[in-house]
């Protein structure tokens, strides 16, 4: 009975301390996502892929590129509010 009892103990601790398989198959903002952060992602049922992660929310990496501005060469400092392009 006690052989049982440690052989269980040890399978559960063993399986509690080790990481998850699917950590290494998540990016987040550019760089390997932390185990917490990859399970965040799948209990939001989320494809293991490159994502962004902010305060609006979860997209797809390659959707970064929206939340930056373009570069004008004309000299201008122009900067989007709400979609809307504005210079000044």
């Amino acid at each position: 009975m006690t052989r049982i009892l440690i052989s269980t103990a040890l399978a559960l601790g063993l399986g509690l301390l080790g990481t998850p398989s699917f950590a290494g198959s998540y990016v987040v903002n550019g760089r390997a996502a932390s185990p917490a952060e990859a399970q965040h992602l799948v209990a939001n049922g989320v494809q293991p892929g490159a994502w962004v992660v902010n305060g609006y929310g979860i997209a797809p990496a390659a959707e970064r590129a929206a939340f930056t501005a373009p570069i004008e060469p004309s000299g201008k400092k122009c900067y989007y509010v709400l979609d809307v392009l504005l210079c000044d």
